[in-house]
């Protein structure tokens, strides 16, 4: 994470005034990784990582209980704007795993407070220039949407709502990233599961209770953003070392921690994550845009589809989570050996969830169906799509995962790449197999799409290998 024209003066005054940071407090480095290790920051990381679409889940059947079908699709087109913009930012989350990772195994006092207030720094920045350009970002998303004057209005009331959750969100984001880098399981687990939870209590209560429709989902998640960011804030405190008592080596520590050459560094890094973000944002606008011209009835059933697979992508999402830990400290501490058992782990792990989420499609699709709405024509049309759900998890399941490795290790510009790759290839079957397959090609680029992530990254690992070979072993 060092830049490499950093001023070293401020960081030894830094350090000089604040020892290296102890590695019980932060993580150890290990020579390898059992599968002991791995599970233990794996289990947890999926457990947590599969809370969150269970919101989407939540509001979707919630609104799919309702007495329209412009509840759902509304809900799901302000959703979708969401998705766009704290995707297009989810660098922060991504690169601040990556950073204090690599900052836990260095030891440095001074990379621990750059990993967190660098991108803190960011975030708020950002989501100021959100809130300023709310009126013109829901514009520009109806530009793009085919939608009904009743579809739209839930569209509206669930976003201007929600968008003045911005701050909270992305400062969530910079929390937990630093958090799960740094392997503080505990306070990962109760930031994501515990607003997760009350987000769906709160939107049980707030809406088939007290009937607030759809202004009661988004106050639900409102609220719930509020709380995570609380839960991040204390995490936080509790696991910073202390600043120095006397003010000079304090804002000699803070100097070096928000060195503005380290920020251009840090924001080089975090370009390539963005311009993936570009292109899966893209792909998903496109992908809504286009099932819009197919009518309200399609709109939601691929909206309760999408719903399903997200369960799916958070799964391999958590395991993306923990190899990222892992990758950094394999960088961190200039271990090849590190990173080829991470490696192996994670294809092992994808390959067993993927086969076992193939089965629950197989299984159990109609009832997953039922559990998100009610309504007959929109169960129908989900069902007619349910081939495509059965493979998904597994030519997507290695692209979603070893992705995770690339930015724990802050290797980044082959995971833009291999997206803008598979961005190519979705265009090129969207083309030519909408106009005659309909909604049904739609899913086949949706689904190429996924298996070209994959095709893509791998081949890539060599990469992986190079950022964590000591020098003197390139040299000999």
């Amino acid at each position: 994470m060092d830049s490499p024209r950093a001023k070293k003066g401020q960081g030894s005054m830094a350090e000089s005034a604040h020892q290296k940071y102890q590695a019980q407090k932060t993580q150890q480095t290990s020579h390898t990784v059992s599968g002991r290790d791995y599970a233990r920051i794996l289990v947890p990381f999926v457990l947590s990582t599969m809370t969150q679409p269970l919101l989407g889940v939540v509001d979707t059947a919630i609104m799919g209980h309702m007495s329209d079908s412009s509840y759902i699709a509304g809900v799901a087109v302000g959703a979708v704007i969401f998705n766009t913009i704290y995707w297009l930012l989810g660098f922060l989350r991504v690169g601040s795993t990556g950073f204090s990772a690599q900052a836990g195994t260095k030891g440095s006092v001074t990379e621990l407070y750059k990993a967190l207030l660098v991108p803190g720094c960011m975030a708020l920045v950002l989501s100021l220039v959100l809130l300023a350009l709310q009126g013109p970002i829901f514009g520009g998303a109806m530009l793009i949407m085919t939608l009904d004057a009743a579809t739209r209005e839930v569209a509206w009331t669930y976003y201007s709502i929600l968008i003045w959750g911005a701050p909270l969100v992305l400062g969530n984001y910079v929390l937990l990233g630093w958090l799960m880098g740094l392997s503080r399981i505990r306070a990962s687990l109760v930031m994501q599961m515990g607003s997760n939870f009350l987000n769906i209590i709160l939107a049980l209560l707030f809406v088939p209770v007290l009937g607030w429709g759809v202004k009661g989902v988004a106050l639900a998640t409102l609220i719930a953003q509020a709380f995570a960011l609380l839960v991040g804030l204390w995490a936080a405190w509790k696991v910073l070392p202390s600043l120095p008592k006397e003010k000079a080596e304090r804002m000699a520590l803070l100097r070096a921690a928000m060195n503005f050459r380290d920020m251009l560094f840090m924001a080089r890094v975090n370009a390539n994550l963005l311009l993936r973000t570009v292109c899966m944002l893209a792909q998903t606008n496109i992908f809504m845009a286009t099932a819009s011209t197919f009518g309200t009835t399609t709109l939601s059933a691929n909206a309760v589809l999408v719903q399903i697979l997200l369960v799916f992508t958070y799964v391999f999402e958590g395991i993306a989570n923990a190899s990222s830990v892992f990758a950094g400290k394999a960088r961190g501490g200039k271990n090849p050996a590190l990173m080829k058992a991470v490696y192996r782990m994670t294809l092992g792990w994808t390959a067993v969830s993927g086969l076992a989420m193939t089965g629950i499609c197989l299984l159990w699709h109609t009832p997953m169906l039922s559990l998100f709405t009610d309504l007959e024509d929109v169960i129908l049309a989900a069902s007619a799509l349910s081939f495509w759900s059965v493979f998904f998890p597994l030519v997507s399941g290695p692209g979603l995962t070893v992705y995770g490795l690339f930015t724990g290790a802050s290797v980044t510009r082959p995971v833009f790449v291999s997206t803008l790759q598979a961005l190519l290839a979705f265009l090129a079957v969207w083309v030519l197999a909408v106009p005659a397959l309909g909604n049904h090609g739609l899913w086949l680029a949706y689904t190429v799409f996924y298996l070209g992530r994959s095709v893509f990254l791998l081949p890539h690992f060599g990469k992986l290998l190079a950022v964590c070979t000591p020098k003197d072993s390139k040299d000999s």
